[in-house]
Protein backbone atom coordinates (compact mmCIF):
# COMPACT_ATOMS: atom_id res chain seq x y z
CA UNK A 1 0.00 0.00 0.00
CA UNK A 2 1.16 2.96 -1.35
CA UNK A 3 0.44 6.48 0.33
CA UNK A 4 0.89 9.95 -1.69
CA UNK A 5 2.03 12.88 0.27
CA UNK A 6 1.30 16.32 -0.75
CA UNK A 7 3.44 19.58 -0.15
CA UNK A 8 1.31 22.57 1.48
CA UNK A 9 1.76 24.62 -1.23
CA UNK A 10 0.16 22.03 -3.62
CA UNK A 11 -2.70 21.73 -0.62
CA UNK A 12 -3.59 25.28 -0.80
CA UNK A 13 -3.77 24.72 -4.62
CA UNK A 14 -6.54 22.23 -4.06
CA UNK A 15 -8.22 23.83 -2.05
CA UNK A 16 -8.53 27.27 -4.30
CA UNK A 17 -9.84 25.27 -7.34
CA UNK A 18 -12.40 23.99 -5.57
CA UNK A 19 -13.48 26.72 -4.16
CA UNK A 20 -14.05 28.87 -7.25
CA UNK A 21 -15.55 25.46 -8.70
CA UNK A 22 -18.11 25.54 -5.72
CA UNK A 23 -18.92 29.69 -6.39
CA UNK A 24 -19.49 28.97 -10.09
CA UNK A 25 -22.08 26.68 -9.19
CA UNK A 26 -23.98 28.37 -7.15
CA UNK A 27 -24.22 31.30 -9.28
CA UNK A 28 -25.53 29.09 -12.24
CA UNK A 29 -28.06 27.76 -9.62
CA UNK A 30 -29.26 31.05 -8.78
CA UNK A 31 -29.57 32.24 -12.97
CA UNK A 32 -31.04 29.18 -13.94
CA UNK A 33 -34.02 30.16 -11.03
CA UNK A 34 -34.31 33.96 -11.89
CA UNK A 35 -34.92 32.16 -15.26
CA UNK A 36 -37.87 29.68 -14.26
CA UNK A 37 -38.85 32.18 -12.26
CA UNK A 38 -39.17 34.96 -14.84
CA UNK A 39 -41.33 32.16 -17.19
CA UNK A 40 -43.43 31.54 -14.38
CA UNK A 41 -44.60 35.57 -13.84
CA UNK A 42 -44.47 35.44 -18.00
CA UNK A 43 -46.89 32.80 -17.69
CA UNK A 44 -48.99 34.34 -15.13
CA UNK A 45 -49.59 37.63 -16.88
CA UNK A 46 -50.57 35.71 -19.70
CA UNK A 47 -54.19 35.01 -18.72
CA UNK A 48 -56.51 37.87 -17.63
CA UNK A 49 -59.34 37.43 -15.17
CA UNK A 50 -62.93 35.82 -16.41
CA UNK A 51 -65.91 37.07 -16.09
CA UNK A 52 -69.44 34.83 -15.38
CA UNK A 53 -72.34 35.90 -16.70
CA UNK A 54 -75.23 33.69 -15.30
CA UNK A 55 -79.44 34.55 -14.21
CA UNK A 56 -79.56 35.74 -10.97
CA UNK A 57 -82.66 33.09 -10.60
CA UNK A 58 -83.99 30.30 -12.58
CA UNK A 59 -86.86 27.38 -12.29
CA UNK A 60 -85.90 24.29 -11.35
CA UNK A 61 -85.40 22.19 -14.48
CA UNK A 62 -85.36 24.84 -16.90
CA UNK A 63 -82.67 25.38 -19.67
CA UNK A 64 -80.34 28.28 -19.21
CA UNK A 65 -77.25 29.77 -21.06
CA UNK A 66 -73.81 30.24 -18.67
CA UNK A 67 -71.51 32.74 -20.45
CA UNK A 68 -67.62 32.80 -19.18
CA UNK A 69 -64.97 34.76 -21.41
CA UNK A 70 -61.86 36.59 -20.43
CA UNK A 71 -60.90 40.26 -20.49
CA UNK A 72 -57.51 39.51 -22.59
CA UNK A 73 -55.80 37.13 -24.00
CA UNK A 74 -52.08 36.84 -24.68
CA UNK A 75 -51.66 33.83 -25.88
CA UNK A 76 -52.48 31.90 -29.15
CA UNK A 77 -53.09 28.51 -27.24
CA UNK A 78 -56.44 26.80 -26.33
CA UNK A 79 -58.49 28.42 -23.49
CA UNK A 80 -60.17 25.63 -21.08
CA UNK A 81 -63.72 27.22 -19.18
CA UNK A 82 -64.66 25.39 -16.64
CA UNK A 83 -67.47 26.38 -13.82
CA UNK A 84 -67.87 25.39 -10.45
CA UNK A 85 -70.03 25.61 -7.13
CA UNK A 86 -68.82 27.05 -4.34
CA UNK A 87 -66.83 24.68 -1.81
CA UNK A 88 -66.16 22.20 -4.34
CA UNK A 89 -63.86 23.16 -6.99
CA UNK A 90 -62.56 19.78 -7.61
CA UNK A 91 -65.38 18.71 -9.79
CA UNK A 92 -66.26 21.27 -12.64
CA UNK A 93 -70.59 21.11 -13.49
CA UNK A 94 -69.21 22.03 -16.94
CA UNK A 95 -66.56 22.43 -19.90
CA UNK A 96 -66.07 24.48 -22.74
CA UNK A 97 -62.51 24.76 -24.97
CA UNK A 98 -62.16 27.98 -27.12
CA UNK A 99 -59.74 27.61 -29.61
CA UNK A 100 -60.34 31.41 -31.69
CA UNK A 101 -60.38 33.30 -28.24
CA UNK A 102 -64.33 33.33 -28.53
CA UNK A 103 -66.38 33.34 -24.90
CA UNK A 104 -67.47 29.98 -23.47
CA UNK A 105 -70.78 29.07 -23.73
CA UNK A 106 -72.13 26.65 -21.20
CA UNK A 107 -75.83 25.38 -21.94
CA UNK A 108 -77.39 24.28 -18.20
CA UNK A 109 -79.95 22.02 -17.54
CA UNK A 110 -81.07 23.79 -14.37
CA UNK A 111 -80.86 21.32 -11.43
CA UNK A 112 -81.57 22.16 -7.13
CA UNK A 113 -78.08 21.28 -6.65
CA UNK A 114 -76.29 24.52 -8.71
CA UNK A 115 -78.51 26.62 -6.08
CA UNK A 116 -75.95 29.10 -4.56
CA UNK A 117 -72.50 30.36 -5.15
CA UNK A 118 -70.82 30.19 -8.84
CA UNK A 119 -67.13 30.42 -9.96
CA UNK A 120 -66.04 30.38 -13.35
CA UNK A 121 -62.38 29.26 -14.36
CA UNK A 122 -59.76 29.71 -17.01
CA UNK A 123 -56.40 27.50 -18.23
CA UNK A 124 -54.39 26.90 -20.97
CA UNK A 125 -55.10 23.44 -22.20
CA UNK A 126 -52.84 21.15 -21.65
CA UNK A 127 -50.46 23.50 -20.39
CA UNK A 128 -49.92 23.53 -16.67
CA UNK A 129 -46.85 25.93 -16.48
CA UNK A 130 -49.20 28.84 -16.92
CA UNK A 131 -51.04 29.14 -13.84
CA UNK A 132 -55.51 29.28 -13.89
CA UNK A 133 -57.11 32.22 -13.29
CA UNK A 134 -60.99 32.62 -11.82
CA UNK A 135 -64.30 34.95 -11.59
CA UNK A 136 -65.55 36.94 -9.32
CA UNK A 137 -68.64 34.46 -7.05
CA UNK A 138 -71.87 35.09 -8.68
CA UNK A 139 -74.97 34.53 -7.04
CA UNK A 140 -77.84 32.11 -8.48
CA UNK A 141 -80.87 31.06 -7.18
CA UNK A 142 -82.79 27.98 -8.46
CA UNK A 143 -86.99 28.23 -7.39
CA UNK A 144 -88.87 25.65 -6.86
CA UNK A 145 -92.60 25.83 -7.08
CA UNK A 146 -94.40 25.82 -3.53
CA UNK A 147 -96.46 22.80 -3.29
CA UNK A 148 -98.46 21.26 -0.24
CA UNK A 149 -98.57 23.87 2.34
CA UNK A 150 -100.27 22.68 5.54
CA UNK A 151 -100.38 24.67 8.89
CA UNK A 152 -99.21 22.91 12.24
CA UNK A 153 -100.85 24.43 15.40
CA UNK A 154 -98.86 23.77 18.99
CA UNK A 155 -100.88 23.07 21.21
CA UNK A 156 -103.56 21.38 19.06
CA UNK A 157 -106.62 23.79 18.33
CA UNK A 158 -109.07 21.33 20.37
CA UNK A 159 -108.61 23.11 23.86
CA UNK A 160 -107.45 26.68 23.59
CA UNK A 161 -108.64 29.20 26.20
CA UNK A 162 -108.06 32.85 26.51
CA UNK A 163 -104.71 33.64 28.03
CA UNK A 164 -103.01 30.67 26.31
CA UNK A 165 -99.98 31.10 23.97
CA UNK A 166 -100.44 30.02 20.25
CA UNK A 167 -97.94 28.94 17.52
CA UNK A 168 -99.21 28.16 14.15
CA UNK A 169 -96.53 27.12 11.98
CA UNK A 170 -96.93 27.02 7.64
CA UNK A 171 -95.04 24.06 6.46
CA UNK A 172 -94.53 22.93 2.68
CA UNK A 173 -93.46 19.56 0.82
CA UNK A 174 -91.61 21.32 -1.82
CA UNK A 175 -90.37 24.95 -2.70
CA UNK A 176 -87.43 27.26 -2.19
CA UNK A 177 -87.35 31.19 -1.39
CA UNK A 178 -90.65 31.27 0.05
CA UNK A 179 -92.73 34.32 1.16
CA UNK A 180 -95.15 33.87 3.88
CA UNK A 181 -98.55 35.59 4.15
CA UNK A 182 -100.96 34.56 7.22
CA UNK A 183 -105.00 35.92 7.03
CA UNK A 184 -107.54 35.86 9.74
CA UNK A 185 -111.00 35.63 8.37
CA UNK A 186 -109.44 36.45 4.76
CA UNK A 187 -107.92 39.60 6.24
CA UNK A 188 -103.99 39.79 5.46
CA UNK A 189 -101.80 39.96 9.55
CA UNK A 190 -98.75 41.92 10.07
CA UNK A 191 -96.07 39.67 10.50
CA UNK A 192 -92.53 38.66 8.71
CA UNK A 193 -92.96 37.61 5.43
CA UNK A 194 -89.71 35.23 5.92
CA UNK A 195 -91.01 33.44 8.88
CA UNK A 196 -93.13 30.32 8.54
CA UNK A 197 -94.46 30.58 12.15
CA UNK A 198 -97.54 33.01 13.90
CA UNK A 199 -97.12 33.12 17.42
CA UNK A 200 -99.94 34.75 19.31
CA UNK A 201 -98.42 35.26 23.09
CA UNK A 202 -102.31 35.63 25.14
CA UNK A 203 -105.37 34.35 22.92
CA UNK A 204 -108.38 36.81 23.61
CA UNK A 205 -111.95 36.86 21.55
CA UNK A 206 -110.24 38.69 19.16
CA UNK A 207 -107.71 35.83 17.57
CA UNK A 208 -110.79 34.13 17.12
CA UNK A 209 -111.79 33.32 13.70
CA UNK A 210 -110.71 30.58 10.33
CA UNK A 211 -106.51 31.01 9.93
CA UNK A 212 -104.73 30.57 6.40
CA UNK A 213 -101.06 30.91 5.33
CA UNK A 214 -100.07 32.04 1.67
CA UNK A 215 -96.88 30.81 0.52
CA UNK A 216 -95.27 32.07 -2.76
CA UNK A 217 -91.98 32.70 -4.52
CA UNK A 218 -91.29 34.76 -7.28
CA UNK A 219 -89.96 34.50 -11.09
CA UNK A 220 -88.21 37.13 -12.93
CA UNK A 221 -90.78 39.13 -10.14
CA UNK A 222 -94.07 38.89 -13.00
CA UNK A 223 -95.35 35.21 -12.23
CA UNK A 224 -95.98 33.89 -8.42
CA UNK A 225 -96.40 30.10 -7.37
CA UNK A 226 -99.01 30.44 -4.48
CA UNK A 227 -100.40 26.99 -2.41
CA UNK A 228 -103.30 28.06 0.04
CA UNK A 229 -103.21 26.03 2.69
CA UNK A 230 -105.87 24.43 4.72
CA UNK A 231 -107.41 26.66 6.82
CA UNK A 232 -107.63 26.18 10.70
CA UNK A 233 -110.50 27.15 12.86
CA UNK A 234 -109.42 28.91 16.24
CA UNK A 235 -112.15 28.90 18.77
CA UNK A 236 -110.84 30.75 22.09
CA UNK A 237 -112.88 29.57 25.16
CA UNK A 238 -113.64 32.60 27.39
CA UNK A 239 -113.56 32.17 30.74
CA UNK A 240 -116.90 32.71 32.87
CA UNK A 241 -117.66 36.05 34.71
CA UNK A 242 -119.12 36.39 37.90
CA UNK A 243 -122.90 35.63 37.49
CA UNK A 244 -125.40 37.81 38.09
CA UNK A 245 -129.12 36.21 39.74
CA UNK A 246 -132.08 37.66 39.70
CA UNK A 247 -136.27 36.72 39.35
CA UNK A 248 -139.36 38.04 38.84
CA UNK A 249 -142.93 36.81 40.24
CA UNK A 250 -145.51 35.40 37.94
CA UNK A 251 -149.41 34.61 38.79
CA UNK A 252 -150.94 31.52 37.80
CA UNK A 253 -154.41 31.46 36.51
CA UNK A 254 -155.26 29.17 39.75
CA UNK A 255 -154.25 32.29 41.68
CA UNK A 256 -150.72 30.98 43.08
CA UNK A 257 -147.42 32.40 42.76
CA UNK A 258 -144.01 31.43 40.99
CA UNK A 259 -140.75 32.97 40.60
CA UNK A 260 -138.33 32.79 38.02
CA UNK A 261 -134.81 32.94 38.98
CA UNK A 262 -132.21 33.79 36.39
CA UNK A 263 -128.81 33.33 36.29
CA UNK A 264 -126.20 35.47 33.74
CA UNK A 265 -123.16 35.86 32.70
CA UNK A 266 -121.98 38.94 30.86
CA UNK A 267 -119.03 36.55 29.31
CA UNK A 268 -117.90 32.87 28.73
CA UNK A 269 -118.23 30.33 26.27
CA UNK A 270 -120.81 27.73 25.78
CA UNK A 271 -121.80 25.39 26.49
CA UNK A 272 -122.35 26.20 30.42
CA UNK A 273 -123.93 24.16 33.68
CA UNK A 274 -126.28 26.21 35.75
CA UNK A 275 -126.96 24.84 39.14
CA UNK A 276 -129.39 26.24 41.51
CA UNK A 277 -129.12 26.43 45.44
CA UNK A 278 -131.88 27.20 47.25
CA UNK A 279 -130.95 27.27 50.86
CA UNK A 280 -127.73 25.48 49.96
CA UNK A 281 -128.97 22.83 48.53
CA UNK A 282 -129.16 21.63 45.20
CA UNK A 283 -132.26 22.37 42.93
CA UNK A 284 -131.97 22.28 39.88
CA UNK A 285 -129.55 21.42 37.19
CA UNK A 286 -129.76 23.08 33.57
CA UNK A 287 -127.05 23.18 30.95
CA UNK A 288 -127.19 25.90 28.58
CA UNK A 289 -125.90 27.03 25.14
CA UNK A 290 -126.91 30.66 26.33
CA UNK A 291 -125.05 33.00 28.68
CA UNK A 292 -128.09 32.54 30.67
CA UNK A 293 -130.71 30.35 32.83
CA UNK A 294 -134.39 30.29 34.19
CA UNK A 295 -135.18 28.48 37.35
CA UNK A 296 -139.22 28.16 38.39
CA UNK A 297 -139.60 28.42 41.98
CA UNK A 298 -142.75 28.15 43.94
CA UNK A 299 -143.30 30.91 46.40
CA UNK A 300 -145.82 32.88 48.76
CA UNK A 301 -146.02 36.36 48.93
CA UNK A 302 -144.85 38.13 52.20
CA UNK A 303 -143.32 35.11 53.16
CA UNK A 304 -139.44 34.31 53.76
CA UNK A 305 -138.73 31.24 51.47
CA UNK A 306 -134.86 31.32 52.51
CA UNK A 307 -132.07 32.61 50.15
CA UNK A 308 -131.09 31.36 46.33
CA UNK A 309 -127.91 31.76 44.58
CA UNK A 310 -126.26 29.67 41.10
CA UNK A 311 -123.09 28.59 40.03
CA UNK A 312 -121.92 28.74 36.39
CA UNK A 313 -119.17 25.96 35.30
CA UNK A 314 -117.95 25.88 31.52
CA UNK A 315 -115.33 23.38 31.98
CA UNK A 316 -112.86 24.97 34.07
CA UNK A 317 -113.14 26.86 37.24
CA UNK A 318 -116.81 27.41 38.47
CA UNK A 319 -118.06 30.51 39.42
CA UNK A 320 -120.74 31.74 42.16
CA UNK A 321 -123.31 34.44 42.14
CA UNK A 322 -124.22 36.18 45.00
CA UNK A 323 -126.57 34.89 47.89
CA UNK A 324 -130.44 36.59 47.10
CA UNK A 325 -133.13 36.38 49.82
CA UNK A 326 -135.91 34.64 48.22
CA UNK A 327 -138.98 37.18 49.73
CA UNK A 328 -141.54 39.18 47.67
CA UNK A 329 -143.27 41.51 49.90
CA UNK A 330 -146.49 43.22 48.30
CA UNK A 331 -147.31 46.70 47.51
CA UNK A 332 -149.19 48.66 50.48
CA UNK A 333 -148.38 51.54 53.05
CA UNK A 334 -148.85 55.32 52.39
CA UNK A 335 -147.93 56.62 48.51
CA UNK A 336 -145.94 59.99 48.38
CA UNK A 337 -145.29 62.51 45.77
CA UNK A 338 -142.37 64.70 45.32
CA UNK A 339 -142.61 67.25 42.73
CA UNK A 340 -139.28 69.17 41.44
CA UNK A 341 -139.73 72.08 38.66
CA UNK A 342 -138.00 72.88 35.38
CA UNK A 343 -137.05 76.94 35.25
CA UNK A 344 -135.76 78.79 32.72
CA UNK A 345 -133.08 81.10 32.66
CA UNK A 346 -135.63 84.34 33.37
CA UNK A 347 -136.78 82.22 36.42
CA UNK A 348 -139.99 80.73 34.75
CA UNK A 349 -141.33 77.56 35.54
CA UNK A 350 -142.11 75.98 32.27
CA UNK A 351 -142.64 71.98 33.15
CA UNK A 352 -142.43 69.86 36.43
CA UNK A 353 -141.36 66.52 37.17
CA UNK A 354 -143.42 63.76 39.43
CA UNK A 355 -142.27 61.01 41.24
CA UNK A 356 -143.96 58.54 43.18
CA UNK A 357 -142.65 55.86 45.43
CA UNK A 358 -144.82 53.64 47.69
CA UNK A 359 -143.90 52.63 51.29
CA UNK A 360 -143.86 48.71 50.69
CA UNK A 361 -143.63 46.49 47.96
CA UNK A 362 -140.82 44.51 46.06
CA UNK A 363 -142.21 45.01 42.36
CA UNK A 364 -144.60 48.03 42.22
CA UNK A 365 -146.01 49.27 38.94
CA UNK A 366 -147.29 52.97 39.15
CA UNK A 367 -150.21 54.31 37.15
CA UNK A 368 -150.44 58.17 37.04
CA UNK A 369 -154.28 60.21 36.18
CA UNK A 370 -154.79 63.83 35.30
CA UNK A 371 -158.30 64.73 37.09
CA UNK A 372 -159.37 61.07 37.43
CA UNK A 373 -158.77 60.46 33.64
CA UNK A 374 -155.65 57.44 33.37
CA UNK A 375 -152.84 58.95 31.75
CA UNK A 376 -151.14 56.14 28.90
CA UNK A 377 -147.34 57.79 28.17
CA UNK A 378 -146.70 59.57 25.66
CA UNK A 379 -149.47 62.34 25.39
CA UNK A 380 -149.67 66.02 24.78
CA UNK A 381 -148.08 67.45 27.64
CA UNK A 382 -146.78 64.87 29.43
CA UNK A 383 -144.69 61.13 29.39
CA UNK A 384 -143.48 59.05 32.28
CA UNK A 385 -140.23 57.56 33.03
CA UNK A 386 -138.38 54.93 35.03
CA UNK A 387 -138.53 51.16 33.93
CA UNK A 388 -142.13 50.91 36.28
CA UNK A 389 -143.42 54.37 34.86
CA UNK A 390 -142.27 55.65 38.64
CA UNK A 391 -141.93 59.56 37.45
CA UNK A 392 -144.31 61.98 35.50
CA UNK A 393 -143.28 64.97 33.24
CA UNK A 394 -145.64 67.61 32.73
CA UNK A 395 -145.50 70.37 30.30
CA UNK A 396 -147.14 73.35 31.73
CA UNK A 397 -149.86 74.65 29.33
CA UNK A 398 -153.93 75.55 29.94
CA UNK A 399 -154.21 71.61 29.04
CA UNK A 400 -152.18 70.37 31.48
CA UNK A 401 -153.60 72.15 34.37
CA UNK A 402 -155.71 70.22 36.55
CA UNK A 403 -155.31 67.85 39.20
CA UNK A 404 -152.83 64.77 39.29
CA UNK A 405 -152.25 61.59 41.39
CA UNK A 406 -150.52 58.08 40.71
CA UNK A 407 -151.64 54.56 41.82
CA UNK A 408 -149.10 51.89 43.22
CA UNK A 409 -150.16 47.86 42.24
CA UNK A 410 -147.93 44.79 41.99
CA UNK A 411 -146.10 44.24 38.97
CA UNK A 412 -147.62 40.89 38.57
CA UNK A 413 -150.84 41.08 39.97
CA UNK A 414 -152.99 44.52 39.19
CA UNK A 415 -156.25 43.57 41.44
CA UNK A 416 -155.75 45.81 44.27
CA UNK A 417 -153.49 48.98 44.69
CA UNK A 418 -152.58 52.27 46.89
CA UNK A 419 -153.46 55.35 45.78
CA UNK A 420 -151.22 58.61 46.64
CA UNK A 421 -152.74 62.28 47.56
CA UNK A 422 -153.94 64.72 44.93
CA UNK A 423 -151.82 67.19 44.08
CA UNK A 424 -153.32 70.61 41.23
CA UNK A 425 -150.75 71.72 38.88
CA UNK A 426 -150.99 74.90 36.81
CA UNK A 427 -148.86 77.98 35.64
CA UNK A 428 -150.42 80.28 37.66
CA UNK A 429 -149.50 78.70 40.42
CA UNK A 430 -145.86 78.26 39.56
CA UNK A 431 -145.06 81.38 38.31
CA UNK A 432 -146.72 84.11 40.90
CA UNK A 433 -145.23 85.79 43.10
CA UNK A 434 -145.47 84.63 46.54
CA UNK A 435 -146.48 86.17 49.25
CA UNK A 436 -143.73 85.97 51.61
CA UNK A 437 -141.22 87.11 49.04
CA UNK A 438 -143.36 90.38 48.30
CA UNK A 439 -143.66 90.97 52.09
CA UNK A 440 -139.93 90.77 52.16
CA UNK A 441 -138.82 92.64 49.08
CA UNK A 442 -141.50 95.39 50.62
CA UNK A 443 -139.85 95.45 53.93
CA UNK A 444 -136.62 95.56 52.48
CA UNK A 445 -137.19 99.00 50.27
CA UNK A 446 -139.16 100.63 53.06
CA UNK A 447 -135.86 100.20 55.69
CA UNK A 448 -133.68 101.80 52.49
CA UNK A 449 -135.77 104.72 52.23
CA UNK A 450 -135.95 105.39 55.93
CA UNK A 451 -132.34 104.66 55.70
CA UNK A 452 -132.10 107.41 53.17
CA UNK A 453 -134.43 109.92 55.28
CA UNK A 454 -132.47 109.71 58.24
CA UNK A 455 -129.42 110.54 56.94
CA UNK A 456 -130.62 113.48 55.41
CA UNK A 457 -132.35 115.07 58.04
CA UNK A 458 -128.95 114.00 60.50
CA UNK A 459 -127.38 116.05 57.49
CA UNK A 460 -129.19 119.27 57.79
CA UNK A 461 -129.27 119.56 61.60
CA UNK A 462 -125.35 119.14 61.74
CA UNK A 463 -124.79 122.26 59.67
CA UNK A 464 -127.27 124.17 61.55
CA UNK A 465 -125.55 123.58 64.86
CA UNK A 466 -122.00 124.65 62.81
CA UNK A 467 -123.05 127.98 61.99
CA UNK A 468 -124.90 128.70 65.50
CA UNK A 469 -121.52 128.31 66.42
CA UNK A 470 -119.74 130.54 64.92
CA UNK A 471 -122.17 133.10 64.92
CA UNK A 472 -121.70 132.82 68.84
CA UNK A 473 -117.76 133.02 68.62
CA UNK A 474 -118.40 136.03 66.26
CA UNK A 475 -120.39 138.49 69.00
CA UNK A 476 -118.08 137.34 71.52
CA UNK A 477 -115.02 138.64 68.97
CA UNK A 478 -117.19 142.04 68.34
CA UNK A 479 -117.15 142.14 72.26
CA UNK A 480 -113.61 141.91 73.00
CA UNK A 481 -113.03 144.26 70.28
CA UNK A 482 -114.47 147.12 72.07
CA UNK A 483 -112.01 146.69 75.23
CA UNK A 484 -108.74 145.76 74.25
CA UNK A 485 -106.61 148.24 71.48
CA UNK A 486 -105.27 147.12 68.14
CA UNK A 487 -102.65 144.49 69.77
CA UNK A 488 -104.76 143.14 72.27
CA UNK A 489 -107.27 142.54 69.27
CA UNK A 490 -104.42 140.60 67.58
CA UNK A 491 -103.26 138.39 70.09
CA UNK A 492 -106.96 137.32 70.64
CA UNK A 493 -107.67 136.93 67.39
CA UNK A 494 -104.79 134.57 67.27
CA UNK A 495 -106.20 132.65 70.31
CA UNK A 496 -109.47 132.23 69.17
CA UNK A 497 -107.95 130.90 66.50
CA UNK A 498 -105.96 128.45 68.30
CA UNK A 499 -109.08 127.27 70.07
CA UNK A 500 -110.65 127.10 67.19
CA UNK A 501 -107.99 124.55 65.57
CA UNK A 502 -108.16 122.48 68.59
CA UNK A 503 -111.92 121.84 68.64
CA UNK A 504 -111.95 121.36 65.04
CA UNK A 505 -109.13 118.80 65.37
CA UNK A 506 -111.54 117.66 67.91
CA UNK A 507 -114.62 117.83 66.49
CA UNK A 508 -113.45 115.84 63.06
CA UNK A 509 -111.61 112.79 66.04
CA UNK A 510 -115.35 112.44 66.92
CA UNK A 511 -117.79 112.82 64.12
CA UNK A 512 -115.47 112.92 61.10
CA UNK A 513 -117.59 110.99 58.42
CA UNK A 514 -120.68 113.15 59.02
CA UNK A 515 -118.95 116.56 58.48
CA UNK A 516 -120.41 118.13 55.20
CA UNK A 517 -116.61 119.35 54.08
CA UNK A 518 -117.59 122.09 51.28
CA UNK A 519 -120.73 123.46 53.52
CA UNK A 520 -117.94 124.04 56.73
CA UNK A 521 -115.20 125.88 54.08
CA UNK A 522 -118.44 127.89 53.00
CA UNK A 523 -119.28 128.95 56.98
CA UNK A 524 -114.87 130.01 57.61
CA UNK A 525 -115.13 131.95 53.93
CA UNK A 526 -118.36 134.04 55.38
CA UNK A 527 -117.07 134.30 59.02
CA UNK A 528 -113.65 135.72 58.41
CA UNK A 529 -115.57 138.13 55.65
CA UNK A 530 -117.36 139.87 58.37
CA UNK A 531 -114.69 139.58 61.02
CA UNK A 532 -112.85 141.34 58.12
CA UNK A 533 -115.67 144.06 57.73
CA UNK A 534 -116.09 144.38 61.60
CA UNK A 535 -112.32 145.22 61.95
CA UNK A 536 -112.33 147.75 59.45
CA UNK A 537 -115.16 149.51 61.31
CA UNK A 538 -113.60 149.09 64.29
CA UNK A 539 -110.53 151.07 63.23
CA UNK A 540 -112.41 153.44 62.04
CA UNK A 541 -114.24 154.13 64.99
CA UNK A 542 -110.97 154.25 67.05
CA UNK A 543 -109.56 157.23 64.54
CA UNK A 544 -112.64 159.13 65.20
CA UNK A 545 -112.44 159.03 68.82
CA UNK A 546 -109.17 159.67 68.42
CA UNK A 547 -109.88 162.70 66.48
CA UNK A 548 -112.22 164.02 69.09
CA UNK A 549 -109.87 163.99 71.64
CA UNK A 550 -107.33 166.83 71.50
CA UNK A 551 -104.38 167.75 73.95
Amino acid sequence: MSHTYWSDSEEISIHTSCWTMTKRTFFLLVILGFCAMWQKADAQITLGKPKLSVPSRSLVDSYENFYCELDKILTNQTILYQWFKEGNLNKPLGEYSSHSKEPATFPVHVKLAYDGRLICKASVQNDSEIIPTFSDLMDFQVLVPVEGAHIISSPTLGDLWEGDNLSLQCNITKGTYVLYNWLLNGVQLLNDSSNNQLTIPRLSSQNRGIYACLAKNNLNETHDYTSESERRNVHVKEYLSTPEISFEVVKHPKGNFSAYVKCQVAKGSPSINYTLFINNHVAHIVSSEHQHALFPVHIVLDQDMGTVYCQADNGRTPVQSRELKLAVESVGGPVRIRLEKAVRQDFEVYGVWIYCSVEKGMFPRYYWFHNKKSLESPGPFYRTFHPNDAGLMVTLHPDSAGFYHCEAFNSFDNTTGVSSPTILITYEAFNKIPTAVAATVFTVFSLLICAVLACCIYGVVLRKRRVRKYMFRLKDFTDMHGIVDDEGVDDKIEEIEEIEEIEEDEYEEIEHDDVDTEAYTEDMEVVQASMMEDSDKSEEEEENNLDNYSF
